[in-house]
């Protein structure tokens, strides 16, 4: 790609930076940002010698959600990011050698440059990987990959255009033609987004640490402790938190849960936590996590029911929690999806032969745990699990994302071998 006239001519570069900053300037854009940036903004004005890539993200990375995890993953080993955010949720964040608030909400166009400008304005950007979620990280992304020439790469983890309604059209149509890599985490998410738009997508998942992936499979114990499951990742909406307690509540399982008991969204209440047999472990290292996880007989993952109690109607439908695979691989535990046959999880664990998908029904969810503890559906989905565990390693996965954004393809077919033989959802009426 040739370099870019802004990158090229210094003039050119401060009469952008001199237009876009004429005129009245909204007051809670300058002062009270420049404190909070602190030194980082500083840092960045005076320039970097190297060229920098951007992280685009809706909130902080840390561990306490997945998109964290996974981003720090694929990124791993690389030098000079930049990471920004649009909002701040999940308290503190441990990624970058520079971290950013920009929020673009009610800003105009030349609003959006002028704030990334007068962050970055003296540096080269060589990318932009964005993940979206609101309106507010295609703004930055674009205004980034406009001001800088540098590549913009599209991530879909959670769907909020095509099931959902978070980012109009408009907005959502021009970050995606301007994107010279567009990558989604699962077949389904890929097929929507091509349908809509015409573009090609690509495929990189929500990749499991090699170094975590056992080399043998791992055998079932001869004794699980008795009666007890795990419970592992997000409750995306309040319903699958409230259905998931009533159907424990009189089961003859506790449940120990591995996960972010804490929600600036949903509610936990400890009382209806006690009553389902359900205890809080919070979220655990990721290497202490496997280990931990070897020891059930089976991992309940909650999802979404697709009936009129839904909220979160594009999470439900189109995203594919990323603790299935990592369950599956790290330590080969069976998969109890609770929710609807037709999400992407169900047709994930039923496709590898993983566990069982249930509804949000009692009688139906202790049938299933009482099943799947079995010594014989022990043996056979464990084997199935460490078959395709190697299928989703992160094993040299960031020097491949490198690669594919400097191609705008990938850099090889892995991801794509791992869903060949996928069934295809019917068309868009499942969306």
């Amino acid at each position: 790609m040739p370099e870019s006239l802004f990158l090229r001519n210094e003039i050119l570069r401060a009469h952008l930076k001199r237009l876009l900053s004429a005129g009245q300037t909204p007051a809670r854009q300058e002062p009270r940002q420049q404190q909070r940036w602190g030194t980082a903004l500083e840092s960045l004005r005076r320039g970097s010698t190297e060229p920098l890539d951007v992280v685009v993200t809706l909130n902080e990375i840390n561990d306490q959600h997945g998109t964290g995890p996974l981003l720090k993953r694929i990124l791993k080993g690389r030098r000079n990011v930049v990471s920004v955010r649009s909002r701040d949720h999940w308290g503190g964040h441990d990624f970058g050698d520079w971290s950013l608030k920009i929020s673009q909400e009610g800003r105009t166009r030349p609003e959006c440059f002028r704030s990334v400008l007068q962050v970055l304005g003296g540096n080269q950007v060589r990318s932009v990987l964005c993940v979206p979620f609101l309106p507010d990280e295609v703004m930055t992304a674009v205004a980034i990959s406009e001001a800088f020439g540098a590549r913009l790469c599209a991530y879909v983890m959670d769907d909020q255009n095509v099931a959902a309604q978070g980012i109009p059209d408009l907005i959502m149509k021009e970050f995606l033609e301007k994107s010279c890599l567009r990558l989604a985490t699962h077949h389904e998410l890929r097929l929507a987004y091509e349908q809509k738009y015409g573009l090609p997508f690509h495929i990189l998942p929500a990749v499991v640490p090699a170094h975590l992936i056992p080399t043998e499979p791992m055998e079932p114990r001869e004794t699980f402790p008795p009666m007890r499951g795990a419970l592992l990742g997000s409750f995306w909406d309040q319903s699958w938190f409230d259905r998931l307690c009533s159907a424990l509540e009189d089961s003859r399982y506790a449940i120990d849960w591995y996960g972010n008991a804490r929600s600036p969204w949903l509610n936990f209440p400890r009382e209806r936590l006690a009553r389902a047999g359900i205890t809080p472990h919070g979220v655990i290292p990721e290497e202490r996590l496997a280990t931990v996880l070897r020891q059930y007989p089976f991992v309940i993952v909650p999802g979404g029911a697709l009936d009129e109690r839904e909220q979160c109607t594009g999470v439900a439908s189109l995203s594919l929690p990323g603790r299935i695979l990592f369950a599956a691989a790290t330590s080969n535990t069976p998969i109890l999806l609770v929710g609807s046959r037709h999400t992407c999880g169900a047709r994930f664990v039923s496709h590898f032969g993983l566990g069982e998908t249930v509804p949000y029904d009692a009688q139906a969810l202790n049938k299933a745990m009482d099943r799947i503890s079995q010594q014989g559906p022990q043996d056979e989905l464990r084997r199935n699990a460490a078959g395709m565990a190697r299928l989703f390693s992160d094993e040299g996965v960031p020097e491949w994302l490198i690669v594919s954004i400097e191609r705008g393809h990938p850099a090889d077919t892995r991801f794509e071998d791992a869903f060949a033989a996928y069934p295809n959802p019917s068309a868009a009426a499942e969306y």
